[in-house]
């Protein structure tokens, strides 16, 4: 193995081809095996990919194995605790899939584990590689927002349509929530962008089109900033539209839509937007998604001994909103109603009370 760090792979699922390759690729990472409980499943997926390894024929025969000093969970959500847990505890850095946890205890455990454990940890929220929004991370850099108003953020994808073969699209037990499914990447993006959220209000719908959701699929939510500004976030996994997912910052000297930017202060000629070519985080497939510079982030962070933007250190946040979210929608949003009474000439009111 050499100067090389040996790398393990918890599940060969959909996801597991993208780190199968990446971590293929790259000079400094050795592939040493893959456990998933179905046998003969990891087998087939690293003669796929043309890489000679091991099959696990248990989680504790994956362990035990002191070559792997990285760990990749890309198992179902429900178990990722207990596997990043042991991990960590076991001196091994760990990539976590997304959502990091079904529930908020499950993401307090594993940052417990990693921060006790003084390891590293990515968390694959892989979008934040994207050359979209590596473009607009600089743009708010150079100050072209500036102090933000405003800022929000979609994910629309009608998975179960899309994926049909995925149960988790629609199960409490392997999903858990519109927002802790996949609208996790647009909360973590929003984050990212515009900083950290202090509130939040939501209002969910039962499915429309996917009658099998066990959950809300439809989620808005309302935000409050700790830098004053406002914004939205919503999560549409039913109903009928490609793949969507929208950023939008609103600031006191520019705005960004997507790849497309307005700045009189730093663009004085403009009139309008401009468009910015550039990799857009247009499509669900994780074959469009930027695994190779997150896992080469990943070993510069091993190697030079500090932590990613990505650590759980700082994502457990993420999903801390996501958890918010679903349960202000749980309770209705506590909505005041609008109230459409006027005051005629007399006194009489018009229109019927909307007031609860």
């Amino acid at each position: 193995m050499g100067d090389r760090y040996g790398v393990a792979i918890l599940g060969a699922g959909w996801v597991a081809g993208e780190y199968v390759k990446a971590f293929r690729d790259h000079p400094k990472t050795e592939l040493i095996g893959i456990y998933n409980r179905t046998p003969g499943k990891a087998t087939r997926l690293l003669q796929a990919h043309g890489v000679s390894a091991r099959e696990y024929e248990s989680a504790d025969q994956l362990f035990d194995d002191d070559r792997v000093q990285i760990i990749a969970s890309c198992t179902s959500p429900d178990v990722r605790p207990e596997h990043i847990t042991r991990a960590a505890r076991t001196g091994r850095h760990v990539v976590i899939e997304k959502p990091i946890a079904l529930t908020w205890e499950g993401v307090k455990a594993i940052y417990r584990a990693v921060t006790e454990s003084n390891v590293k940890s990515v968390t694959s929220f892989v979008l934040r590689w994207n050359p979209q929004f590596e473009t607009i991370k600089q743009l708010i850099a150079d100050g072209v927002v500036g102090d933000l108003l405003y800022a929000e953020a979609d994910y629309w994808h009608p998975v179960k349509r899309e994926y049909p073969s995925y149960p988790w699209t629609l199960t409490r037990e392997l999903g858990g929530s519109a927002f802790v499914a996949g609208g996790c990447h647009a909360a973590d993006a929003l984050r990212y962008f515009a900083g950290e959220v202090s509130e939040v209000a939501a209002f969910s719908t039962g499915p429309r089109r996917e009658m099998g959701y066990q959950y809300d699929p439809v989620v808005v939510a309302s935000l409050k900033f700790e830098n004053g500004a406002v914004g939205k976030l919503s999560s549409l996994v039913d109903g009928e539209t490609p793949y969507v997912f929208n950023v939008r910052l609103f600031g006191k000297t520019g705005t960004i839509q997507n790849n497309r930017v307005y700045s009189r202060k730093h663009y004085p000629g403009a009139l309008n937007y401009w468009t910015f070519p550039t990799i857009e985080p247009d499509n669900g497939d994780v074959s469009h998604h930027p695994f190779p510079p997150e896992i080469a982030h990943f070993i510069d962070c091993i190697d030079d001994d500090v932590e990613s933007h990505a650590s759980i250190r700082d994502t457990y946040r993420s999903m801390a909103i996501c958890f918010a979210i679903d349960e202000l929608a749980a309770r209705g949003g506590a909505p005041v109603k609008v109230d459409y009474q006027v005051a005629q000439p007399g006194g009489a009111l018009v229109g019927a009370s909307a007031r609860a």
